[in-house]
């Protein structure tokens, strides 16, 4: 016995030193990795840009990537901003010859593929060759794709080009048969968040918008890609809802692709366009080595810090991928008292959150714009809450297709009296010394007093969002409930209706920054500023555990997320549940 446990307790001595010794393996190859030296780029170079992942507003170093395969190695997800300072970079770059874009299965916002796309058709007035290869390809992809010189498909590979639609998850049936009663409380007949946790299917003002949102975002997609590859517009739309795509010679027919090639025949087309012998290798820097060669300017002194607000907005200080109502308040406090900045750009891409923390954050937002410039830039959805905070700036910029508007207010609130009793034998008794000692329990309804108050409250709210964008946009609040209610709009119909004031994307809104606050010497810095390496180390332990519930579930993990939304959603909340994805 006394072996056995010697044996025992070395083993367990033996992993423990082993955890120990990978974690401070980890921890310096990963700080090593952070202190990355510059990439050096040889002549004759093609920059590879494959940018099917989840393309972030920055770059975001994450030490704790590689040990969900086993490598150890930290991952560089290369930013929007990065990516497109790397697109113009290599514009002028006597090296790089050229760009090599990879199709794949792209699932990235439309209104972030546009700014992209944008950049590379900026890139071309270099004449500088763009090209793209993919073998399985999705529409946004091939969205992207249409901005290159020649697209190349493989022989066997197939290529999505389906249009629009959207598949909504009602709750209703569920939480029926669970014995869950969602009790919900809003503002506007547009307002569709609260629909699929109340409703079996989709009301009919919502369908109303959607097809009205879906629509005018077809329509842009279907002219920048019969511009970009000479199809009429009617019959690209014919291509579209007949199919026709099915096949890369087909594709090749219709003139939606360039060549069907292997991806050798592809290498050697870059070869000819370099100017090197089929013989040689083809020279290529990844997106994650060439965005090292960035030059962060630091000389000027005068600063237009750019606020990345993205990720839903909740109260206190948030996660990383959450717009912390409290944190984000106390940045662009400092910012206002900043001498040194002279305009801020807030770059919103939220659905929204909590009414709470979006009117925290307004507060300082008009505050600051008191002292200095406020600009904003919208990016794949700036709804809801996520318009309350841009609705202040002396100006709004949008892609054509980004999401706006959803001026609506909601708030739910659980009653699982039933599913306690009759589904887990679960019985709650109760002893109150006021009235509504315990409302906001969910072990029984609420009364029509509370109701009522509840509603008054969310009421109350929603006039005060109105008000809120009226000031910000100098109209009459009658105007704006015309075009609220949770209506969702696109960049272009915010253009009409006066949400937005330009389209374009984060660039220009610094360029008007710039202008507005009379400098032409700056430099821009990023907020939320990057965090050290323990930090990140630190919160990649909570990345790793939602990655696993993920891994776990599988498709099922849209319902998990839905039920702890609900379970988490506290007060009065300014947010929309949906998007183009």
């Amino acid at each position: 016995m006394k072996q056995f446990l010697k044996f025992v307790l070395a083993t367990i001595t033996g992993l423990f030193l082993f955890i120990v010794i990978s974690f401070f393996v980890v921890l310096g190859i990963a700080g090593a990795a952070s202190k990355e030296k510059p990439a050096k780029v040889e002549a004759n170079t093609v920059l590879k840009l494959d940018l099917n992942y989840g393309i972030p507003e920055k770059t975001v170093d994450d030490p704790f990537a590689g040990l969900t395969n086993g490598d150890f190695a930290p991952k560089k997800a290369v930013g929007l901003t990065e990516i497109r300072e790397c697109i113009a970079k290599a514009k002028t770059d006597e090296n790089i010859k050229g760009i090599y874009l990879v199709m794949g299965i792209n699932d990235n916002g439309y209104a972030t593929l546009e700014a992209v796309r944008d950049a590379l058709i900026d890139f071309k007035k270099s004449k500088k060759f763009v090209y793209a290869y993919g073998e399985v390809v999705s529409q946004k992809s091939y969205y992207l794709a249409t901005a290159a010189d020649k697209i190349f498909m493989n022989p066997n590979g197939g290529m999505e080009l389906k249009g629009f639609g959207r598949e909504i998850m009602y709750y209703k049936n569920m939480f029926d048969r669970l014995g869950i009663e969602v009790q919900d409380f809003h503002c506007g007949a547009f307002k569709s968040a609260i629909e699929p946790f109340v409703r079996n299917n989709m009301s009919e003002p919502n369908r109303e918008q959607l097809k009205n949102l879906y629509g005018d975002v077809y329509q842009h997609f279907l002219s920048k890609i019969a511009e970009a590859r000479g199809i009429d517009t009617a019959q690209l739309n014919l291509i579209v809802n007949t199919l026709a795509a099915e096949s890369p010679e087909q594709d090749k027919a219709l003139k939606l692709v360039d060549e069907v090639y292997y991806y050798d025949q592809v290498v050697s087309e870059m070869k000819k366009k370099v100017g090197i012998e089929e013989k040689e290798d083809l020279k290529a820097v990844e997106l994650s080595k060439y965005v090292t060669t960035l030059d962060k300017n630091l000389e000027p002194e005068n600063k237009i810090a750019v606020v990345y607000a993205e990720g839903s907005i909740v109260d206190g200080e948030g996660k990383d991928d959450e717009i912390g109502g409290e944190k984000f308040a106390k940045i662009i406090a400092k910012l206002r008292k900043d001498e040194k900045v002279k305009a801020i750009v807030l770059r919103v891409n939220s659905p929204g959150g909590s009414a709470l923390a979006s009117d925290v954050m307004w507060r300082e937002i008009v505050l600051a714009k008191e002292k200095k410039p406020v600009v904003v830039s919208m990016g794949d959805v700036a709804a809801s809450g996520g318009y309350y905070i841009a609705a202040p700036a002396s100006r709004i910029f949008a892609q054509p297709n980004t999401i706006t508007g959803s001026i609506g207010v909601f708030g739910l609130l659980p009653n699982a009296k039933k599913m306690l009793n009759d589904k887990l034998g679960i019985t709650i008794d109760e002893v109150e010394v006021t009235k509504h000692g315990v409302l906001g329990g969910i072990s029984k309804p609420l009364d029509s007093e509370e109701s009522a108050v509840i509603q008054r409250n969310v009421e109350r709210t929603y006039r005060e969002f109105k008000q809120r964008v009226a000031e910000g946009r100098g109209k009459d609040t009658a105007y704006i409930e015309t075009i609220a209610q949770g209506h969702v709009w696109t960049g272009n119909q915010g253009i009409a209706n006066g949400l937005v004031d330009e389209l374009g994307g984060l660039d220009e809104a610094i360029a008007y920054a710039a202008k507005q606050a009379n400098i032409t010497e700056y430099r821009t810095k990023a907020y939320p500023e990057e965090k050290s390496f323990a930090e990140k180390l630190a919160a990649g332990f909570g990345d790793a555990k939602v990655n696993f519930v993920k891994e776990q579930l599988g498709e099922q993990y849209v319902v998990y997320k839905t039920l702890q939304y609900l379970k988490n959603t506290k007060g009065v909340q300014m947010r929309m549940v949906y998007d183009l994805n």
